[in-house]
């Protein structure tokens, strides 16, 4: 018995009949690659074919939003280049874009910042490796959290409340406020 590559093998294992989603994938992985900008493919990832309908994983919901937008053209290209049955619809959804491997979140200024990112130079708190055994252990930590990641936001000229700092640039007040303030608004147009 002589021995086989790796590659050998597993290119014989792929050949087989039951293999054919596998190699529907892999030519959609490959034609995708080619059809979409350089910029959305790295935000962007085919996931599986269910039903002649490609789930694709995105980075952000905006950039599902975007590629949605995009979909016929990408849908006429994927299925030009494709040699089996022709997909009838893509479907963007940045929900299982962590769980993709090969995939980390980026930390780049581009992505913005989270109102939970910790960029005001404070270190967070420090993480139990302790898992919390019971619901209210869990909700103790989550309060702790929140509460540090608030004691260092700047506070909002009208209710003294912690708001990140983003809000305060654009309204110069915090959401509640700000949104207060134009109900107040529109309800005195109506009288």
């Amino acid at each position: 018995m002589s021995l086989n590559s790796l590659d050998r093998l597993l290119q014989a294992i792929t050949q087989l009949p039951q293999w054919e989603e596998y190699r529907r994938y892999v030519e959609i992985c490959d034609i995708w690659s080619t059809i979409v900008p350089e910029k959305a493919a790295s935000h962007s990832k085919p996931l599986y074919v269910q039903r002649d309908l490609l789930w694709i994983a995105t980075s952000s919901s905006g950039w599902a939003q975007q590629l949605s937008f995009q979909s016929y053209s990408l849908l006429k290209q994927l299925n030009h280049g494709l040699s089996a049955s022709p997909l009838q619809k893509l479907r963007f959804s940045p929900a299982q874009w962590q769980e993709h491997p090969g995939h980390k979140q980026s930390s780049s200024p581009e992505r913005g910042q989270g109102f939970f990112s910790c960029t005001d130079g404070v270190d967070p708190p420090e993480k139990s490796t302790i898992p919390t055994t019971t619901p209210e252990e869990a909700f103790q930590r989550w309060t702790e959290a929140i509460a540090h990641h608030l004691n260092h936001l700047p506070l909002c000229p009208q209710c003294h409340c912690p708001t990140p700092e983003i809000e305060l640039e654009r309204w110069s007040k915090c959401y509640l406020c700000i949104t207060q303030h134009w109900q107040t608004k529109s309800l005195s147009n109506l009288e």
